[in-house]
């Protein structure tokens, strides 16, 4: 690699942290500036939009008091007559400049009496539906309306300010209105006019993101600035007023003003682009790029040429350096000029060459000297060849407690003492023992040492031989009296792998013998001999117990083996590549692979395609990374069958701790995955009847009113009259309307709702008309009818709604036309039909087939085609709901349907209902027509629901009955107690705020026990689980009812029917 000069290196240096110091301030410098011009515009934006907030809250305010001037002088006689009324407006016309959309008088109805100009031609119209008509009634105060698009021809988006008008005993009389084109209105062109900058503009919407005033015209009157789009737009709905950076809903960066308007839940918003807020920034950003590489380059050839004159001493003092191993004398000494600090380094250059000089020489006398010792070396090297014939006999020894003795005996001989010993550190190497001594040291006593304790303790602590020359005076001694008699000790270490694991100690008693240094080496070196023989020892020792480990471990070894094999769970060992090695009994016969099979393949031929890669990646990084893996498969048998498994993969590790195998235990779960998916499938349809039945109950007091209303109307039209065909459609489409409340109550609970025995070709010739007219002209319908009658258990309405639902979804599935095919057939199932499907019960089945030539599915859809809510149509066009009603209804009809679909090939829908024996019975549906009659008798009525109280009332009186009103249990306890003399029968909802129907019912009997009583729900008798038993004085009747049939039960109940 090219070394670069000192000189180069300081060129180059000192223009990069100028360029980069200056490049700091350019950034300082553009965000501070650009803080600035933020601050600046937002406080300038947020003042005029104050400001224009405040004129646009006076105008509000001043037009609301023109207003009220107007209508102040309108008097009961105006509004009565239209022609006085309009004289008056027309002298109000100076103040069309105000309300340039007119002015106009309501009467309290909402109709217009008299309107301004006249050519508005509104005079008699009804706009009581008006929001601002509603506001100002209800409140009685003046009212400020939304915008909305105008009646008139023109449809421009107005305002409408009114009054309410009161007569002098404060009664509300009309309303005056004053309309204002928000297209001419001067406080909205004030908005347009305003000019922020080149693309900056203002704009004002209301709280429920309508845009009221824009410049761009085709966005006003339109919410079309969805939650999320904007920020700080939705901050300002809920309450922010202020400035901040934001993006528009189109994509545009700006710093955006909004303002709350105090007259009305309006908000005036300004939005400047960000791109022309920082133009001077990113313009003096540009500048400063431009200059910076300049300046730079203009630092650089500075340096370069002024930095000769600094850099020549320094070179010249570097090639003396260079050249200094061939120089000899004074010659090695660098010449000295000046006193800078180039001319310092040299003098302590010059000082550092002396002081090498000095030190060569003393070299060159201590190898002299080293000479002199080789002899001395030579003799010792004989000694050391006695020292190992000694301990020769120490590394023959294997037992350790032999050896012990035999080094305290060999140590002692070799300096000529008895008094000898060993320490040897406990397992866990906090302390030491002295497990072996001789002389003196027997009739000491003795107690473990920790590191530091004694001649053995400092030995441990420092790795390293000691001595002393007289122990009593030594500072580092026992505290042991009796160890006074001691003189000269030394100690040297025992070690293992470098670790210090006992002391060998010997000591003098005689005081005028010591240790010298010949002898403490020598007892070093015997030291590293004994360790390597007590080492020995040690581990023939841990042998023999490993053998005998060894056998046991191989004993259980088998036992493990024979419990692998004989496992319910499945085993399987790979290596890191994922071949097969083992596999144990259970899976082989799981999978069907024998072992001969098995050994050597890769366990991915039990792939099936349906566990995804990413998956097994996880899988893989997970096991290589040394840990544990859980999860499960779908794997793929031998015999091509699919089935579960529930895996734990580990991996398997050699005594390095390297990985070497991977071990799985693997549980089959197929079962338990079946019983999974029923599971998961009967909550959700449990949840969706809950939903469906709720929904059905209040559509029941709808279509009470509905039909109530209708059939009176048709009572009282005459035959002759063009409204009975229009009563009769309403009273079919409500009759429908009906039997699909029906049906989701009946999709709501576990029974079917009418059982009983009917042919079921007979439904389908019943529906054939009707779903004619449903497919359309482009769709070919053909109806194949069996030959033979399918008599079958079932609710005909729920069997006609089954065809409605599955005919609407093929026709769904062929937008551009196509062919739907019905029919029915006789057929027989067996045990193969239920080993296909895993379900069924065999015997004779009527079958119900359902086909058409659309798109068709793929199979992933077809496996959650019953699913609620689960839908293959445009958002809008499907709840997801109609097939999950199918489904339930043909297993509450212990029937089973099945769907066969694949793209391109259409689809096919086969529905298997269980035959029955026996006669046809009369189709509830089809209702006997049964005449009824009036009375005269006081009935108390007590419903929650208005509509439905105020039919059952007025169809009551209109056949002569007195009817007392209640609205809830409650009151309806009160009325009873109160009229109990002149009531004879009493009509109670069964769900009423406050006090259930059937608790009134009890209350009402411990007053009155022989009182005759109705109960009305659309709940049908499943309101009475876990209530009373029904009694001849209790009654019921289902909603939603036809009033012929209400009148009909009440004859019944007062025993007086016809």
């Amino acid at each position: 690699m090219k070394q670069f000069s000192l000189k180069t290196k300081v060129t180059l240096l000192f223009p990069l942290c100028v360029t980069i110091v200056l490049t700091g301030i350019l950034f300082l410098t553009h965000s501070l500036l650009q803080n600035y011009i933020k601050e600046s515009i937002s406080t300038q934006q947020y003042q005029i939009l104050s400001i224009l907030a405040d004129d646009i809250d006076r105008s509000v305010a001043d037009h609301h008091k023109t207003l009220q001037i107007i209508a102040s002088r309108v008097t009961k006689a105006m509004v009565d007559n239209p022609e006085q009324s309009l004289a008056y407006l027309q002298g109000q016309d100076e103040h069309l400049l105000t309300f340039d959309n007119g002015l106009s008088l309501f009467d309290p109805q909402g109709r217009i009496v008299a309107e301004i100009p006249h050519e508005l031609k509104l005079l008699g119209k009804n706009f009581s539906y008006r929001e601002y008509f509603k506001q100002t009634i209800a409140t009685r105060k003046p009212f400020l309306s939304n915008p909305f698009e105008s009646a008139q021809q023109h449809h421009q988006p107005l305002i409408m300010f009114t009054a309410p008008i009161f007569d002098e005993n404060g009664s509300l009389i009309a309303v005056m209105g004053g309309s204002v084109d928000l297209t001419r209105s001067a406080f909205i062109e004030k908005l347009l006019r305003v000019k922020l900058a080149k693309g900056g503009y203002l704009y004002l919407f209301n709280k429920d993101r309508m845009l009221i005033s824009h410049p761009d015209k085709k966005r006003v009157m339109k919410q079309d600035v969805p939650p999320g789009s904007n920020p700080l737009f939705d901050r300002a709905i809920e309450g922010f007023n202020g400035t901040g950076e934001t993006v528009t809903s189109r994509g545009l960066r700006t710093l955006s003003s909004f303002k709350h308007l105090a007259t009305k839940n309006w908000i005036i918003a300004a939005n400047y682009p960000l791109s022309e807020a920082y133009a001077p920034v990113y313009r003096l950003k540009i500048a400063f790029l431009i200059i910076l590489p300049l300046l730079s380059l203009a630092t650089f050839w500075f340096m370069r040429r002024y930095l000769i004159r600094f850099t020549d001493p320094i070179v010249q003092f570097t090639h003396h350096v260079e050249n200094l191993p061939w120089k000899n004398g004074a010659e090695r000494i660098f010449p000295v000029q000046g006193g800078d600090e180039v001319a310092i380094l040299g003098q302590a250059f010059n000082t550092l060459v002396h002081e090498t000089d000095l030190q060569r020489e003393k070299l060159v006398a201590d190898l002299e000297r080293h000479e002199r010792t080789d002899a001395l070396l030579h003799r010792q090297n004989e000694y050391l060849t006695t020292l190992h014939e000694t301990t020769l006999g120490l590394i023959s020894r294997l037992d350790v407690s032999n050896l012990l003795q035999t080094i305290v005996t060999r140590a002692g001989k070799l300096v000529g003492t008895e008094h000898c010993f060993v320490y040897l550190a406990n397992a866990e190497g906090t302390a030491m023992d002295m497990v072996y001594q001789s002389g003196i040291y027997n009739s000491l006593i003795h107690h473990p040492i920790t590191p530091g304790q004694g001649i053995a303790g400092r030995v441990w602590n420092t790795g390293e031989p000691f001595h002393v020359d007289d122990y009593s005076r030594w500072e580092g001694r026992l505290t042991d009296p009796e160890r006074d008699i001691l003189h000269a000790m030394a100690g040297v270490p025992l070690k293992a792998n470098r670790e210090v694991i006992g002391v060998l100690g010997l000591a003098f008693i005689d005081q005028a013998v010591v240790f010298n240094e010949e002898q403490i080496e020598l007892l070093t070196q015997f030291g590293e001999l004994a360790s390597l023989a007590l080492d020995n020892a040690r581990l023939f020792d841990a042998a023999q117990k490993e053998l005998v480990e060894r056998t046991k471990a191989e004993e259980e070894l088998r036992k493990l083996s024979h419990v692998v094999e004989q496992s319910p769970v499945s085993i399987v060992i790979t290596d890191l590549q994922g071949n097969i090695e083992y596999a144990n009994q259970h899976f082989t016969n799981l999978t069907g692979y024998s072992q001969e099979e098995l050994l050597g393949q890769n366990s991915r031929i039990l792939k099936s395609g349906l566990t995804t890669q990413a998956q097994y990646q996880t899988l893989w990084e997970t096991i290589l990374s040394g840990q544990e893996w859980r999860g499960e498969f779908q794997n793929i048998k031998k015999n091509g069958d699919l089935y579960w498994e529930l895996a734990l993969i580990s991996p398997l590790r050699n005594s390095s701790g390297v990985i070497t195998h991977f071990m799985a235990i693997k549980e089959d779960i197929t079962e338990r995955k079946k019983m999974e998916n029923l599971l998961r499938y009967s909550q959700k349809m449990e949840a969706v009847g809950q939903l469906a039945g709720g929904v059905a109950h209040d559509f029941n007091n709808i279509l009470t009113a509905i039909i109530g209303y209708a059939t009176i109307l048709q009572i009282k039209i005459p035959e002759n009259s063009f409204l009975k065909s229009t009563t009769d459609q309403i009273l079919a489409s409500a009759e429908r309307g009906a039997s699909l409340t029906q049906g989701l109550l009946a999709f709501s609970r576990n029974e079917v709702n009418n059982p009983v025995r009917i042919d079921l070709n007979g439904v389908l010739d019943r529906v054939d008309k009707l779903l004619m007219r449903l497919v359309g002209k482009d769709i070919r319908l053909m109806t194949l009818p069996s030959g033979q009658p399918l008599p079958v258990m079932a609710d005909s309405m729920q069997m006609e709604q089954v065809l409605m639902n599955l005919i609407s979804n093929a026709r769904d599935a062929m937008p551009e036309g196509g062919e739907i095919t019905i029919s029915t057939d006789m057929v027989k199932l067996d045990s193969n039909f239920i080993a296909a499907h895993g379900f069924g019960n065999s015997g004779q089945f009527a079958l119900l087939t359902v086909s058409d030539s659309g798109h068709g599915m793929e199979a992933e859809t077809v496996k959650h085609i019953f699913e609620p809510f689960h839908t293959t149509k445009e958002t809008g066009k499907g709840t997801g709901l109609g097939l999950s009603i199918v489904y339930g209804i043909i297993k509450k009809h212990n029937g089973y349907i099945l769907c066969h679909s694949l793209p391109g090939t259409g689809t096919i829908f086969q529905v298997y209902l269980p035959l029955t024996d026996g006669d046809d019975q009369p189709d509830p549906t089809h209702e006997i027509k049964t005449p009824f009659h009036s009375g005269s008798e006081t009935i108390l009525l007590a419903e929650d629901d208005d509509p439905t109280r105020a039919l059952a009332r007025e169809l009551l009186e209109e056949f002569g009955y007195t009817v007392i009103e209640a609205q809830d249990g409650i009151q309806a306890l009160e009325k009873f107690r109160e009229y109990r003399d002149v009531i004879r029968l009493v009509i109670l909802d069964a769900i009423m705020p406050s006090m259930k129907g059937m608790d009134v019912y009890r209350e009402i009997r411990t007053i009155s026990p022989d009182e005759r009583v109705i109960v009305c729900s659309g709940y049908a008798v499943d309101i009475m689980e876990g209530q009373e038993t029904l009694d001849h004085n209790l009654h019921f009747i289902a909603k939603p009812f036809m009033p012929k049939e209400l009148l009909m039960k009440i004859r019944e109940v007062l025993g007086n029917a016809a």
